[in-house]
């Protein structure tokens, strides 16, 4: 059963105050870059940061492309898409992954840079994609170049996805209890996290196998921004949902990579959390509800 939509919600975005921005924007959002030197030691950072109440952690992922296309047209059902979903993350490599940690009003954790305290937010990049060997779209390659990223780095000093599972394993993260897990059109994050965590297994059969996995490894506090602003009748991308909620972008020019996205994620879920409190409703009907798989 779908999920009931919050209570009366005005069919035009709402023009409130920003949750996310009470204080004054930071001046600085740091970017701590991961790779195979320093895993263990960043993920110690991250498990110690959780367990001083930064408990909620935004995700996004980056991959080289859709090789298999998805269904279109109607009739197209959750499970189709699902399917497509399954396809592509099962034979294709991760590239990034980001991650932005914040407590419950919003917070990042804040670290010292030359001398300023900045706020910070980390960049996995990982190795084992060669465009010379694996199924990728070259178009979303390409992008990724363009902005940024550099593919002969990663393959040299990347994180190799077994390590990041074993290290996970290890640092005791999946073990904690009252995260809350954030995306934005979390499909294909939601789908790549669940593979890194399970040393690159199949993806479940099934797109209800796969949503009792993903409850099972990371609880059942899972949320999509996107299923979530589409209760409130906003639709589109990061950049167009955070325009309509009057969020300032960040403090860092935009680039389209997982770091960066994660924290916009982070800051439109928890201005969509305030406005669904706000008109009286509750989170629990979104949980596990990914945008695209409900």
């Amino acid at each position: 059963m779908a999920p009931p939509p919050p209570p009366s919600p005005s069919p035009q975005p709402m023009m409130m105050e920003p949750f996310f921005y009470r204080q004054p924007p930071p001046r600085s959002v740091h970017t701590r870059k991961v790779t195979a030197w320093n895993l263990r030691d960043e993920l110690s950072r991250i498990l110690s940061l959780m367990l001083r109440g930064f408990s909620f952690v935004a995700v996004d992922t980056q991959f080289p492309g859709i090789v298999h296309p998805h269904p279109r047209g109607a009739g197209i059902t959750a499970d189709d898409k699902y399917a497509a979903v399954k396809e592509n993350a099962d034979e294709l490599c991760i590239l990034q992954l980001g991650i932005t940690l914040s407590d419950a009003d919003g917070r990042l954790p804040v670290d010292r840079v030359h001398g300023a305290l900045v706020e910070f937010m980390w960049e996995f990049d990982f190795a084992g994609f060669d465009a010379c060997l694996h199924r990728h779209a070259p178009v979303s390659v390409e992008f990724l170049r363009s902005q940024g990223f550099n593919f002969e780095a990663a393959r040299l000093v990347g994180v190799p996805a077994t390590a990041f599972a074993a290290e996970l394993a290890f640092s005791g993260i999946l073990g904690l209890s009252g995260l809350t897990w954030v995306t934005f059109g979390g499909m294909y994050d939601v789908a790549f996290l669940l593979k890194l965590v399970t040393g690159g297994a199949p993806l479940p059969a099934t797109r209800l196998d796969f949503l009792a996995q993903v409850g099972v490894l990371f609880g059942t506090q899972v949320f999509d921004g996107k299923h979530m602003a589409s209760l409130l009748h906003m639709h589109g991308g990061l950049t167009a949902v955070g325009e309509m909620l009057r969020l300032p972008p960040p403090q860092l020019p935009r680039r389209h990579m997982a770091g960066q996205n994660s924290l916009m994620a982070l800051q439109l879920f928890m201005e969509l959390r305030r406005r669904f409190f706000d008109l009286g409703g509750s989170l629990d009907s979104c949980s596990l509800q990914i945008e695209g798989l409900v």
